[in-house]
């Protein structure tokens, strides 16, 4: 299966787990509010960022390993490369030893749980204990990653989504509270840990070592320094992911954090659609930089580019249309924040977008050392600026604050990046886009305009009003998608008849 074909498979599965995510979640938010209540589902919003916390302290070992395995079988395939099994096992090594410290600190943070979210503690603590325990089994998720398995990981997500779901709900009717949510959070990692261990064994047994490598200090020290850099990556980009919402809750307190997340729901299902494509994308361009040329690279990087902000428009003109009706037919109208709450919501999303596409193409070119101080750059100044802007503004002040950072940190020094890597200039890369931004800003302001004097408020209405509003995107918007350099991709898929007659053509002339 061609790489091109590895993607679309998976990302196919990817976006089917998004649709079904997003439909339960719907369901599931107001269910968690009505029979937990709003103060103890802001304690589990607020405690839960703390997994992202506790995921660094991998130092990077596990978010390199898709990377490192794409490049071995770019330069073998993966029966006949002799570097995976080795470093599969360098990997798993480096992750034991880290145990202690990733236990030491869940530990702290358990012990630390501030006397007002007592409630969370107990909870909380099971949550905690099987992290540590699934810490090292994560690397198995992530060579198949490298390996581009994306189908199977894509039906993988569903499945412990769904079991995740179910347990969650049952336990919360059985009256558990809190526990439900933490023994359905934990059902989820395990089954996505066993699930990946058991596919490496009879899809990929080449891979996995027969027996742990020993690793030297010169291997060990390359590994610590790359995944350093990476570490300290994932960190910035913990604070750009979450951190608002700790702001939002120590200065306003729990309950303030619900109309905040509630209003950002469809805005943070649409915030991972970029970074699911990306993701599996990163393994072929890990592949591709050992054997294509600089030009075929510049090609891939920009239509990717083009494809990630022709996706998160749509999204963007659709949600600030329906976004104040869905909430309140939702959640009920006390859980919306504002009409400018959710356009600058939409914003700073559209631009991290961009950023977070042209953050992974150069992550696989090996940039893993900039990508880190430029995020690091980012991240400071986003949550200072987030928390001036939040006791300033209130809510809005959060989404302001991250757009600070992106647009004076971030999206420069990465285009400059990806630039001089694709051996072009920062307008080459730029111009292609310059359509689709003078048609994206005409739809968005009149969306704004006709948001602002009429919201759907009925079922029906919502539906009508996204069909409607997608419709009008797609017939201005799609004529840009056959475009080169997207278009080469587009076109085959939505024109097979074409590439048939093209291909016929061809071998007719050679003949």
């Amino acid at each position: 299966m061609s790489r091109t074909k590895r993607f679309v498979s998976g990302i196919s599965f990817g976006y089917a787990g998004q649709v079904l995510t997003t439909l339960v979640g719907l369901w599931l938010t107001p269910f968690l509010l009505f029979r937990i209540g709003q103060h103890d589902y802001g304690l589990w919003l607020v405690g839960t960022q703390l997994m992202f916390y506790l995921a660094l302290l991998d130092l990077g070992v596990v978010a390199l390993l898709p990377r490192e395995t794409a490049f071995a079988t770019g330069r073998a395939s993966i029966e006949e490369s002799e570097d995976l099994p080795v470093i599969v096992g360098q990997a798993l090594r480096l992750v034991l030893w880290q145990i202690p410290l990733v236990a030491l600190v869940a530990g702290i943070a358990w012990f630390t749980i501030p006397h007002d979210w007592e409630g969370l503690r107990h909870p909380l603590g099971l949550v905690l204990l099987a992290f540590v325990l699934t810490f090292p089994l994560r690397i198995f998720g992530a060579v198949l990653l490298g390996l581009q398995d994306l189908a199977f990981l894509g039906r993988l997500n569903i499945i412990s989504f769904l079991i995740s779901t179910a347990i969650t709900v049952v336990l919360v009717l059985a009256g558990w509270g809190l526990y439900a949510l933490a023994f359905g959070w934990i059902a989820g990692q395990f089954i996505k840990a066993g699930a990946s261990w058991y596919r490496l064994r009879r899809r990929f047994p080449s891979v996995l070592p027969g027996n742990l490598p020993e690793l030297g200090w010169s291997v060990t020290r390359v590994r610590l320094v790359s995944g350093f850099w990476v570490s300290l990556n994932q960190i910035a980009q913990v604070l750009l992911n979450g951190t608002e919402i700790l702001i939002i809750g120590k200065l306003f307190g729990p309950a303030a954090v619900v109309p905040y997340v509630c209003t950002g729901k469809l805005v943070s299902v649409l915030a991972t659609q970029p970074q699911m494509f990306m993701a599996s994308a990163s393994p072929a361009l890990s592949q591709m930089r050992t054997g294509e040329t600089r030009e075929r690279l510049a090609e891939v990087c920009i239509a990717l580019g083009q494809a990630t902000l022709l996706l998160s428009g749509a999204g963007v003109c659709i949600v600030l249309m329906v976004n104040q009706g869905f909430i309140e037919r939702w959640v009920g109208p006390d859980q919306y924040g504002g009409f400018w709450l959710t356009a600058l919501l939409l914003l700073s999303m559209l631009i991290r977008h961009w950023n977070l596409t042209l953050g992974y193409t150069i992550f696989s070119f090996g940039y893993e050392r900039r990508l880190c101080v430029t995020a690091l750059a980012d991240g400071m100044l986003s949550i200072g600026s987030v928390s001036l802007f939040v006791w300033l503004y209130g809510l809005i002040g959060a989404p302001l604050g991250m757009m600070v950072g992106v647009c004076l940190v971030s999206l420069p020094a990465n285009l400059m990046a990806l630039a001089r890597e694709s051996k072009m200039t920062v307008w080459e890369l730029v111009k292609p886009l310059s359509a689709w931004f003078i048609r994206f800003v005409a739809l968005i302001l009149a969306a704004g305009a006709l948001a602002r004097m009429w919201s759907p408020r009925t079922v029906p209405l919502l539906i009508a009003t996204v069909a409607a509003s997608g419709l009008v995107y797609l017939l201005v918007m799609f004529p840009l998608a056959l475009r080169d350099p997207l278009g080469i991709y587009v076109r085959p898929r939505i024109f097979p008849w074409r590439a048939r007659m093209m291909r016929a053509l061809r071998l007719r002339a050679s003949v």
